[in-house]
């Protein structure tokens, strides 16, 4: 599903006000905002597009003021998807690469350019989604990502839904297999969110929606 044109204006609005503030214009201001688009807007994505995009820039608007470095988190949301091929072992690394060379190559100073590169590499990284805590500003970009698993039934079923149309070459067995696994690695963890506002927010209704995916996969 496509986004509105008024959706995707939100969008560019977004990606031109962050290049503005960090002193950014022209090509970088217009043209990657644009390859961004088109990279989420690709085959086979079903979950990971433009949507998605959208729902965590969203959420990052109304928390940003919380974050240590908002323009980072901004520009780890924009990129952390970036590259997406389900059946790629290093999607957030090639990601991470694709921010790291804009940022190195956008006209920054070259000290905030090292730094923020640095900085951006490792939040997008943070979204492999490993076990372990997680510090600073990896929380909040690491929890925006997993927002929707503490949705509505019916946001978080559709979220399911994209997920296995991603994965639609997969045969069934094996697909409930590593999915289940996904799943209960989740549920596993002593708090599924690092930060206490999306902790409180969302933590029992994403509980609540994993278990019953889990339950939706197993053999009847």
């Amino acid at each position: 599903m496509r986004l509105r044109t008024e959706q995707q204006q939100e969008l560019l609005g977004e990606w031109q006000a962050l290049c503005e503030r960090l002193g950014l214009a022209g090509r970088a201001g217009v043209g990657v905002g644009t390859a961004l688009l088109q990279a989420w807007s690709r085959w086979p994505r079903r979950y990971h597009d433009t949507r998605h995009l959208l729902a965590c820039i969203r959420h990052w608007r109304e928390w940003a003021g919380h974050t240590e470095d908002p323009d980072a988190v901004a520009l780890a949301l924009w990129f952390h998807d970036a590259v997406y091929w389900p059946w790629a072992r290093d999607n957030e690394r090639r990601s991470a690469d694709w921010a790291r060379r804009f940022i190195v190559q956008a006209g920054l100073p070259a000290s905030r350019a090292g730094e923020l590169a640095e900085r951006v590499d490792r939040l997008v990284m943070a979204t492999l989604h490993h076990d372990g805590p997680l510090e600073g500003d990896a929380r909040w970009v690491v929890d925006i990502d997993l927002a929707i698993l503490g949705q509505a039934p019916a946001v978080y079923d559709g979220f399911e839904a994209g997920v296995r149309s991603e994965y639609r070459w997969v045969p069934a067995r094996a697909y409930a297999h590593g999915r289940s696994k996904v799943l209960r690695g989740f549920l596993a963890r002593p708090r599924i969110y690092a930060t206490d506002v999306f902790h409180q927010r969302y933590e029992q209704a994403a509980r609540a929606n994993l278990e019953r995916a889990l339950a939706a996969l197993q053999p009847s």
